[in-house]
């Protein structure tokens, strides 16, 4: 490679480079078609990689992905001071509630691999 690109350049500065440089023919192992070895694994190691996302603590601490893509969480209002509460509500933020779809939507920008 480093020889054909020696000669190249030397040939350029020829005083008769349009036809010397048309006589030069480029090794096969050089084309464009046929990437060295060297070369396309790298490139192969770069393309192939990609990024990865960062997943919401706060939002995978308070939410949990089902099966069937919905997200379920847990009301609040049952840690403390609930002794003037009414039973029945007290009841109510203990049952689990499922996320909108325009929450979901959110959610899976937060959570990608939920």
């Amino acid at each position: 490679m480093a020889s054909f690109i020696r000669s190249t350049i030397a040939l350029a500065w020829s005083p008769l480079k349009s036809t010397a440089l048309a006589s030069v023919s480029r090794p096969a192992a050089v084309s464009p078609s046929a990437p060295s070895t060297a070369t396309s694994i790298l490139c192969n190691a770069v393309r192939h990689m990609s990024y990865k996302l960062k997943t919401n603590s706060a939002t995978k601490k308070r939410f949990v992905a089902l099966p069937s893509g919905k997200f379920k969480h847990w009301r609040s209002g049952k840690r403390h001071i609930n002794t003037g509460m009414d039973r029945g509500r007290l009841n109510k933020a203990g049952i689990a509630s499922y996320a909108t779809p325009r929450q979901s939507k959110h959610l899976r920008r937060l959570m990608p691999y939920a």
